[in-house]
């Protein structure tokens, strides 16, 4: 059984003169301990398999230090009741991940 946690992040994406470094942003959150996955296939949002112990707190406050000023939304997803319309590269990586 997997015992791995997963997280939905959405982003703001802010105004023409938003000036937030997407990229190193992306470089940030993919790398940070405690991430073992993560999901990446609309613009602005997320989706991070975390281990067990990770909370909500714990995403959110490593999201305000690598983006101090950006708003953003973070909760726990459940992946057992979920559709939509994405890439099957997307949903490949949902059902791979969620074993």
């Amino acid at each position: 059984m997997n015992w791995d946690k997963f997280y939905i992040i959405t982003m703001d994406k802010g105004g023409l003169l938003d000036t937030f470094d997407s990229q190193k942003f992306h470089n940030q959150l993919t790398k940070a301990n405690g991430i073992k996955a993560w999901w990446h296939y609309l613009e602005s949002t997320y989706i991070i398999r975390v281990e067990f112990g990770v909370t909500a707190k714990n995403v959110s406050d490593y999201i305000r230090s690598i983006a101090p000023n950006k708003k953003f939304f973070t909760s726990e997803l459940k992946l057992d009741n979920y559709n939509g319309f994405l890439p099957q590269e997307a949903w490949d990586w949902i059902n791979n991940n969620r074993k």
